[in-house]
């Protein structure tokens, strides 16, 4: 019994320690409940136990993961119809002026991509587009 413990408080930890990280998936709550269900059954408490492995159970059986371990599906291949902004479009996208210089389009782009980096919270999508403007401004200007 003290070793089922011991392995319900690790499992505990590493679910803690994964959660300040990014959210747990479900299923890692229902495997838990899964383990500590039939200890609640042991310790004199059947039918919590008993509900509380039955409710797991099915949950990882039928949940919404069902199938992909909580893994994110694979990404999408990029779009081959999307093209490059113009030197407007461009220039809209990083809040300057068509005719800025290459410090304020890269002063634009660092501000925007600081803000929009999928690393800070943004999406892949938007920055690859805040990249592209950059690139299309930057190579349109006189060297």
């Amino acid at each position: 019994m003290p070793l089922l413990l011991a392995a319900l408080a690790a499992l505990g930890l590493w679910l803690w320690l994964r959660a300040r990280k990014r959210p747990v998936p479900a299923q890692w709550i229902a495997i838990a409940g899964a383990l500590l269900g039939p200890v609640m059954a042991a310790r004199g408490m059947p039918l919590l136990g008993a509900l509380m492995t039955a409710g797991s159970g099915l949950w990882l059986q039928f949940g919404p993961s069902r199938g992909t371990g909580g893994a994110a599906p694979p990404p999408s291949p990029p779009d081959a119809s999307r093209r490059d902004p113009d030197r407007t479009e461009a220039a809209a996208l990083l809040g300057i002026s068509p005719e800025a210089d290459r410090d304020t389009v890269l002063d634009a782009h660092r501000r925007l991509i600081a803000r929009n980096h999928p690393d800070a919270g943004g999406t892949a999508a938007l920055a690859a587009r805040i990249n592209a403007a950059r690139d299309v401004l930057l190579k349109s200007q006189p060297d």
